[in-house]
C-alpha cells in the first residue's frame, strides 16, 4: 500500500505541473527522404486542404520555412544529428538562429525546435552532444527575446525506456543514465515538453492486435502497483514514460513488454520531476513492406517484445494502418487522456507525411506515409483542426505573381478593404512579400463581406482556411 501511495503521489505532483489548458492536438510527421517529393508550396497547400495544423519537419530548409508563412500551421523545426557538432559553438549558433529561423519568424508559426533525433540510438559521440548543443539554442532565443515562445526539446526512442511493463515500473535505460539527467534537468529548467517516439506495432505477439489498433473491448491487463486497467498499448507505453520521469527511475531490467534484454538490475532514489509536457513526436504504422528475418525496423525502434518481429510484417497494410491512425486520432481527441492521467492533454505526431522512397533499412521504411508523391492519400484520414469554427481568406502560394497583384490591388482598391496594416513601417508590412500582403488585404475584404464563398475568389488566388493565419501583432479579423 505505501509503495502504490508513493507512485500514484509522484505521478500526481507532475499532473498538476502539467498543462492542462491547451486542448490535446493532432499533426503529422514531414519527411523528405526522397527524390519524387511535390514542392514545399504545393505540401503547404495539401497540409492546409486536410486540415493538418501541426507539422514537424527534420531540417530547417527555407524554402519550407517559407512556404508555410502565413499559414497558421504550427511548426515543429528539427536540428539533423549530423548538425550537433557545429552545434557545440555559441557563434555558430547564435548566426544560425539569426540566418535560418528569425528571416521566417513569427509569420512561419514556429513553436519548437528539436536538437538532434533518437540520439541514443547511435553508437558514436552523438548522444553527449545533444544537452549543450539545446543550451546553445536556447541561449540564442534568450537573445531574440524568444526563450518560452519556441520550445527546445529533443526526441528520443521507445528504446530509452529499459523497463516498461507494468507502466508504474516504467523506467530508463541506466546505460543512458547520464545523458538522460541533464537532458531532464534542462527540460526542467526550460519547461520543456519530453519528446519520446512510440511505435505499438512492435508489440504485436506480445499483446493482441485488438489492443494495439485501440479495438479491445475489454480490459488487456491491470498494474498490480496502481490498480489501473488498459485496453490499449499506447496508453501502456505513454504511462510508462510518464512514470518514468516521474520517478526519476534508471533500471536495465526488461520483460516481455520492454525494449532489450539486459542482466544488470539498480534503482535510484526517486526524485519529484517537474517536467512540463510531453510529446508522442512519432507514431505511425507501416501500409506495406516486409524485412529480411529478424532485421531492425524503424531506424533502430525496434523493441523485443519477446515475440517473434517477422510477424509484423503480416500487419504492415492499409486496413490496420487507417485502423490505428483513425482510432488514434479518435482516442487522443477524445480528452479521455490515459489510466495514470485522466483528462490530461496529449500532443501526437503521426509518422508520417508521404511514403519515402529514399528511406534507409527494409522496405516497410518506405511506406509509413499518409499520402503517395503525387499527393494522393494512400487512405482516409480526417484531421480535428483546431475547432474554432471560424474561417479565414489567404491567399494561395500556387498563384502567379500578376495574379496576385492584380488582385491585391483590387482589394485595396474597388474593394475598399483596409490595407493600412500592410504599409512600410506598419505592423503587418513583415514580411515584405507579395502572398503574405495579399493575404491580409484578401481576409480583410472576405471578413468585410459575409465570409461568402464569393469573398473569397479574387480570380482563383483567395482560399479559405479553418486557420487563424494572425502571427506576432499582426492580427487577421
Amino acid at each position: 500500500m505505501a509503495s502504490r501511495f508513493k507512485l500514484v503521489s509522484a505521478l500526481s505532483l507532475l499532473l498538476l505541473l502539467l498543462d492542462f489548458c491547451r486542448g490535446s492536438n493532432v499533426g503529422v510527421d514531414y519527411g523528405m527522404d526522397a527524390d519524387n517529393l511535390p514542392s514545399p508550396d504545393q505540401v503547404a497547400q495539401l497540409v492546409r486542404n486536410h486540415n493538418i495544423q501541426y507539422l514537424r519537419i527534420y531540417n530547417y530548409r527555407p524554402e519550407v520555412l517559407k512556404a508555410f508563412s502565413n499559414t497558421g500551421i504550427e511548426l515543429m523545426v528539427g536540428v539533423p544529428n549530423a548538425d550537433l557538432s557545429q552545434f557545440q559553438s555559441q557563434p555558430y549558433v547564435d548566426s544560425w538562429l539569426r540566418t535560418s529561423i528569425l528571416p521566417y519568424y513569427p509569420a512561419t508559426k514556429i513553436t519548437h525546435i528539436t536538437v538532434g533525433v533518437e540520439v541514443t540510438n547511435y553508437p558514436d559521440n552523438t548522444a553527449n552532444l545533444v544537452v549543450p548543443a539545446m543550451r546553445n539554442v536556447v541561449s540564442a532565443l534568450k537573445s531574440a527575446n524568444l526563450q518560452g515562445k519556441i520550445k527546445v526539446s529533443t526526441p528520443l526512442s521507445f528504446g530509452v525506456l529499459s523497463k516498461s511493463f507494468p507502466p508504474s515500473e516504467g523506467a530508463f535505460n541506466s546505460g543512458y543514465e547520464n545523458v538522460l539527467r541533464l537532458l531532464l534537468d534542462f527540460l526542467e529548467e526550460n519547461q520543456s515538453p519530453f519528446m519520446v517516439n512510440l511505435y505499438p506495432i512492435y508489440a504485436i505477439g506480445a499483446s493482441s492486435l485488438d489492443a494495439v489498433l485501440f479495438k479491445s473491448p475489454s480490459t488487456i491487463f491491470v498494474d498490480q502497483h496502481t490498480g489501473l486497467s488498459y485496453k490499449n498499448i499506447f496508453d501502456a507505453q505513454l504511462d510508462a514514460v510518464f512514470y518514468a520521469i516521474a520517478n526519476r527511475n534508471f533500471r536495465t531490467t526488461r520483460n516481455t513488454f520492454d525494449a532489450q534484454p539486459d542482466t544488470v538490475h539498480f534503482t535510484l532514489a526517486n526524485t519529484n520531476s517537474r517536467i512540463n509536457d510531453i510529446i508522442v513526436t512519432e507514431t505511425g504504422w507501416p501500409t506495406h513492406g516486409s524485412r529480411p528475418p529478424h532485421a531492425s525496423t524503424h531506424n533502430a525502434k525496434t523493441y523485443n517484445y519477446g515475440a517473434s518481429l517477422d510477424s509484423v510484417d503480416d500487419y504492415a497494410n492499409i486496413d490496420n494502418a487507417q485502423t490505428y491512425n483513425t482510432n488514434l486520432i479518435s482516442h487522443v481527441m477524445g480528452g479521455s487522456g490515459t489510466p495514470a492521467m485522466p483528462g490530461a492533454n496529449l500532443d501526437v505526431y503521426i509518422f508520417s507525411l508521404f511514403n519515402e522512397n529514399l528511406k534507409q533499412g527494409p522496405e516497410i521504411e518506405r511506406n509509413f506515409g499518409l499520402f503517395d508523391p503525387e499527393m494522393r492519400s494512400v487512405y482516409n484520414l480526417n484531421f480535428p483542426g483546431k475547432g474554432t469554427g471560424k474561417s479565414w481568406c489567404i491567399a494561395s502560394s500556387q498563384a502567379s505573381n500578376s495574379a496576385l497583384q492584380n488582385a491585391l490591388d483590387w482589394a485595396c482598391g474597388q474593394g475598399k478593404a483596409d490595407c493600412s496594416a500592410i504599409q512600410p513601417g506598419q505592423r503587418c508590412f513583415q514580411p515584405d512579400t507579395l502572398v503574405s500582403h495579399a493575404s491580409f488585404a484578401f481576409n480583410n475584404y472576405y471578413q468585410k463581406n459575409g465570409a461568402t464563398d464569393d469573398a473569397c475568389s479574387f480570380g482563383g488566388t483567395g482560399i479559405k482556411v479553418s486557420t487563424d493565419p494572425s502571427y506576432g501583432n499582426c492580427i487577421y479579423n
